[in-house]
């Protein structure tokens, strides 16, 4: 009887640790835990003398050229002085574990862990420090290049691809899913517009809203980790997430919202040049970052069941887009 065909393997625990002791000079482990499951796997690995993080790339994710991308901006951020978690080279003195599977091959690599603590921003003085350090990512990798390839964060990225996953799943709500691709095309048609007087471009992390991918230290400093959705793209997109991320976890909040917001720039600033066009253009993206939301959550539904993305879910992200006030760039 020949091997049925698997859309997802989960690496045996055991297995993994062995692996680790095998091709790693670590000390003795502790414990050993599969701790999360998202676009990867990941594992926390507690040793007698440190704690690290153990990612599991999913086969139909990445690729070995993009995750030697992202351990090289990783590797060059750490040299140049920026706080984030880096990945640990094997005895051999590579980084990357490859393990074969069903589906393919997923590759593994083991990270150093950020110390600290994650929490949601809503201080000023914690937007400001975010801002600072995600303004100083930003400055350090305009200087920053490798030898791999790895996909921009373009318009395929944040509109072509979700309209496809999108529609896929909306068959049976055609008027909606029209609705939305028409609003995506308005919101390309003003990005354009702005593209013509310059936006900034560059090595962007991804996934920059501030609840996690970040650890404040007791003393003072945030140490940045899961750089896995890095790319290049436009930095207005790059800190979008962010204020996208305070006008959920603000509840509608708008004054807080605003506050935070300029906090963040306030603080960016100080370390990099971000333009007022630039600044113009975040509520776009946070648009298109809920765009890109939804048809991640869709091709995540094929994995993990369509039960928490059924017509009530498709009623949520519809009336966020229903309800989306365009206004803010049509004096522009």
């Amino acid at each position: 009887m020949s091997l049925f065909p698997v859309a997802y393997s989960l690496l045996s625990k055991e297995a993994i640790l062995s692996h680790i002791k095998e091709n790693y000079d670590i000390d003795k482990p502790v414990s050993f835990e599969y701790f999360l499951r998202g676009m990867n796997d990941t594992y926390v690995l507690v040793t007698e003398q440190a704690k690290y993080i153990f990612r599991v790339y999913r086969a139909d994710r990445r690729n070995n050229s993009e995750i030697a991308f992202e351990l090289d901006l990783l590797n060059y951020l750490n040299v140049q002085g920026v706080d984030v978690s880096i990945p640990i080279r094997k005895k051999d003195g590579t980084f990357i574990n490859e393990f074969l599977v069903f589906e393919g091959v997923k590759y593994g690599v083991l990270f150093s862990f950020a110390e600290g603590n994650e929490k949601p921003i809503h201080a000023i003085e914690d937007s400001y420090l975010f801002g600072k350090a995600v303004g100083q990512i930003h400055k350090v990798a305009d200087t920053f290049n490798s030898e791999h390839v790895r996909g921009n964060l373009d318009f395929v990225h944040l509109i072509e691809n979700p309209l496809k996953i999108i529609r896929l799943h909306m068959e049976h709500r055609q008027e909606d899913y029209d609705f939305l691709y028409e609003l995506a095309m308005r919101l390309k048609e003003k990005l354009i517009r702005h593209l013509e007087e310059g936006l900034d471009w560059g090595v962007c992390h991804g996934d920059l809203h501030g609840n996690t991918n970040v650890a404040f230290t007791d003393d003072g400093k945030l140490i940045h980790y899961d750089f896995d959705i890095c790319g290049y793209g436009w930095r207005a997109y790059d800190v979008a997430e962010f204020r996208l991320a305070r006008e959920i976890h603000s509840r509608h909040d708008k004054d807080e919202v605003d506050r935070l917001w300029e906090a963040f720039i306030k603080g960016y600033r100080e370390v990099r040049y971000f333009s007022e066009n630039d600044v113009k253009v975040v509520p776009i993206f946070v648009a298109l970052r809920q765009l890109w939301l939804f048809g991640l959550c869709f091709s995540e539904s094929e994995l993990i069941g369509k039960a928490d993305f059924d017509n009530k879910f498709i009623d949520s992200k519809m009336d966020y887009f229903r309800n989306l006030d365009l206004s803010f760039s049509d004096s522009i």
